[in-house]
């Protein structure tokens, strides 16, 4: 996997023009009395990969980042109102290192901004590619259905005695994964790209969003203070993670009686150091990073195999390895 300075000097020019266009124009039309709530987790910083996703995939069927910004925004927004609500339900109080909605605003007006926020979406969505508004509302709709379908599917994990990893990889299918592979595909409806182009620029998003959740559940166990958030955190949590799943799976008796032991532990540091460990022991570290691996090649297999430039291609795949050296 390599990287060139020139795709990161790119994509920083689009994160730039997307934070400009998020300050300047994305709440038009927005209810007022709900624009400093919005406002507030809309400019939190943070890489915009998905609204990249959508411009690059429309810059390679030749649409223009300016003629393309309003929809690459709208998918920002629905990212945006999904965290809204997942804060609440997880009493979240920061996102990002910032202070969440409903801890600054209240639950209720955190709960009515996400509401506001999804039917935005949609009308910046077609803003301007009404020709196009069919398609593209039956690209976004299903993705969102599928969204609001793996977020339950999370939550039901959390009391959910045994989940497989068919089951866990359906359920970060759905609520992470779907959302790169529509950005994509939403980037080659604009470009009038074919129904096949289209679909191959959706599997690069999907498999490029499965390995980045699953590069997200390493990085909270084996990454370091440049993570942006506490190394542990899910482990601290029981919570059901690629790493988790797979140590239940792959142990002996004793390494699931010490993983038994672990979920009891009370001292934090012991709990995270015995768990990075035993995940080792079993070599789950290595079942992951070979997992991503493998998404990654099926998602270069995508890309390659559409109707894209060789340069174009050469964007995409290097954009989607940025995605996996990422350790934020």
């Amino acid at each position: 996997m390599t990287t060139t300075t020139t795709i990161k000097q790119d994509l920083e020019i689009q994160r730039q023009a997307i934070v400009q266009f998020l300050e300047t124009s994305a709440l038009e039309g927005f209810p007022s009395n709900l624009a400093d709530s919005t406002y507030h987790i809309m400019t939190l910083e943070g890489k915009r990969l998905r609204p990249i996703m959508v411009l690059m995939a429309a810059q390679g069927f030749g649409v223009s980042t300016e003629a393309a910004m309003s929809a690459a925004i709208s998918i920002e927004v629905f990212h945006n109102f999904t965290l809204v609500h997942d804060d609440i339900m997880d009493k979240a109080p920061l996102r990002r290192g910032t202070i969440t909605v409903h801890e600054k605003y209240g639950v209720d007006k955190a709960i009515v901004t996400g509401d506001a926020m999804l039917p935005h979406s949609v009308g910046l969505l077609i803003k301007g590619n009404e020709d196009k508004s069919v398609v593209l509302l039956k690209s976004f709709l299903k993705m969102a259905q599928e969204v609001m379908e793996g977020q339950q599917y999370d939550m039901e994990f959390e009391t959910q005695d045994v989940v497989t990893v068919d089951e866990y990889m359906n359920m970060i299918r759905l609520k992470t994964s779907v959302l790169f592979g529509c950005a994509c595909e939403v980037g080659a409806i604009l470009g009038n790209a074919s129904e096949e182009d289209q679909k191959k620029l959706y599997d690069f998003g999907l498999y490029t969003g499965l390995a980045f959740q699953i590069m997200d559940d390493y990085l909270d166990t084996f990454g370091d203070d440049s993570f942006g958030k506490r190394i542990g955190g899910d482990i601290l949590l029981n919570k059901k993670t690629y790493l988790l799943i797979n140590a239940m799976q792959h142990a002996n008796a004793d390494q699931k009686a010490r993983i038994t032991e672990l979920f009891a532990e009370k001292n934090e540091e012991a709990k995270i150091s015995g768990f990075q460990a035993i995940f080792k022991e079993i070599g789950v570290d290595k079942i992951a990073l070979d997992k991503m691996e493998e998404l990654h090649d099926k998602s270069v297999e995508a890309v390659m195999s559409s109707g894209l430039s060789e340069d174009d291609k050469r964007k995409m795949i290097e954009l989607g390895e940025i995605m996996l050296r990422r350790t934020t």
